[in-house]
């Protein structure tokens, strides 16, 4: 048989039998968690992937100690005497990974195994957390929730949304909404919470359109904007089917200037909302027809509106796709926001709510969990 490999770990050089047996051997767990969780028998392994029964054998043998793999129960074969074939399956259980969107007014947080299926989810919303010390307690008592979850194995990767731009090499440079978190380091706090584990910081904005491009209204388009709408605003960008991030993580970072609209426009948002009420309340309301409560939310879309058209006229996509705390109130909002910028433009452009709603960011900081996990510790490559 002509063994085709399907997989090389990043990284791996060279052609000794130890170099073939680990391309081989990542062949095969690729393959497993592509799969649906199904178990296969080593001839269809090896049929899958093109590799001979005995490559296959080791592979599996050399899986099955490293933990990613185990070995599932037989299924019995009517009208078939002997021996059962063996069978195998990806052991997601092996480990871990950790989303948090931890923002100024709540903390969204879900751990998944290591195909991504959820095995828990915490969603707490708060007054304010722009204390560093609040905001400590309240990620604390989140992960403390979420880790112990039945079914979870070690958690080996974190990653956490934030209001603050975020630099290529993960650190954060500057944060308007909550200095405080940088000065009191509460970032450094976080990571202490994890010590086998590798944890990540990324802008929330981003983590957002990344989960929306893998499960939501972007996938497959190739320019689009993103929209973080509430009393946190900010944009992410897709250009030529890639995130935008810039030479210091600060692309779509246009929330303090004044020339958008956006910087006065959270205050004006809270100003707008009853006393007896609250944004949350407000939000919902609009987005079951109350009228008072929908004016608040298109008196927001045309504070924003001039921002957007800059936006929208610099990067020309084909959507806008807006989430954040409007989303109860989404339809209202993007229509609201569409009647106030089309006439700033040369050209209409579809503007539509989030489809993955308010867990949008912390999914994309579990799909940049377990893109670590992928590459770092199983060696797929990412």
């Amino acid at each position: 048989m002509t063994e085709t490999l399907s997989t090389i770990p990043s990284g791996v050089v060279g052609s000794s039998p130890a170099t073939l047996r680990l391309i081989n051997s990542r062949a095969i767990l690729d393959e497993l968690f592509r799969g649906d969780g199904v178990s296969s028998t080593v001839t269809e392994l090896g049929r899958r992937v093109g590799l001979s029964r005995p490559t296959v054998e080791a592979a599996l043998a050399d899986l099955v100690a490293e933990g990613w793999v185990r070995e599932a129960e037989a299924i019995a074969t009517p009208n078939k005497a002997g021996r059962r074939a063996k069978r195998f399956r990806a052991d997601a259980s092996a480990g871990s990974v950790l989303g948090v969107d931890l923002g100024l007014h709540g903390i969204v947080g879900v751990l998944a195994d290591l195909r991504g299926e959820q095995i828990a989810r915490v969603d707490e919303v708060y007054p304010n957390l722009a204390s560093a010390e609040q905001a400590w307690t309240s990620v604390q008592e989140v992960v403390r929730r979420l880790t112990p979850a039945a079914g979870a194995g070690r958690v080996l990767a974190a990653t956490f949304g934030v209001p603050a731009v975020v630099d290529r090499s993960g650190a954060i440079d500057y944060t308007i909404a909550v200095p405080e978190w940088v000065e009191r380091r509460v970032p450094g706090r976080i990571q202490d919470l994890f010590p086998t584990a590798t944890t990540f910081f990324d802008n929330d904005a981003k983590l957002a359109a990344t989960a929306e491009t893998m499960w939501g209204g972007l996938r497959g388009v190739r320019d689009a904007l993103y929209l973080v709408m509430g009393r946190q605003i900010g944009a992410a960008f897709l250009v030529d089917g890639s995130l935008a991030r810039g030479a210091h993580g600060a692309a779509g970072e246009v929330g303090g200037l004044a020339s958008t609209g956006w910087p006065a426009a959270p205050a004006r948002l809270e100003a707008r909302i009853p006393s007896d009420m609250d944004l949350e309340s407000v939000m919902a309301a609009a987005g079951v027809g109350d009228t008072a409560a929908q004016d608040v939310v298109r008196a927001l879309a045309a504070d924003v509106a001039v921002g957007v058209a800059q936006l929208v006229a610099t990067l020309d996509p084909e959507v806008v796709v807006v989430g954040g705390e409007v989303l109860p109130a989404a339809p209202v909002f993007c229509a609201a926001l569409t009647e106030a910028v089309a006439p700033l433009l040369r050209r209409p452009v579809p503007i539509v709510p989030s489809s993955v709603g308010r867990d949008a960011v912390a999914r994309g900081a579990l799909a940049r969990s377990l893109t670590h996990v992928r590459s770092t510790h199983m060696g797929l490559g990412g």
